[in-house]
């Protein structure tokens, strides 16, 4: 399993790179890693997506995105942010 460190120091880069807002949940939608406000994501929309068939969804401003690990699904991705963010 990847550290929450690697994740963080991961999405920090990214963050940094595209000014666009990351997040790493767990399964269950307990924060793993983030860039943004923690209140932003509802953990119930993550276990929700999580449960779903669908590899990727977007909900409002939220693209999220399943991260496997030996075919099993680890963490979820969510992003925010919108095109006129990143440079």
């Amino acid at each position: 399993m990847i550290s929450s460190q690697i994740l963080q120091n991961t999405i920090d880069e990214l963050h940094g790179i595209t000014r666009v807002d990351f997040a790493v949940m767990d399964t269950e939608g307990n924060e793993v890693a983030t860039t943004m406000q923690p209140d932003f994501i509802l953990p119930q929309a993550v276990v929700q997506f999580a449960d779903s068939p669908a590899d990727s969804q977007v909900v409002q401003d939220a693209h999220f995105f399943k991260i496997y690990d030996e075919k099993a699904l680890e963490f979820i991705l969510v992003s925010k942010g919108t095109a006129e963010d990143a440079y």
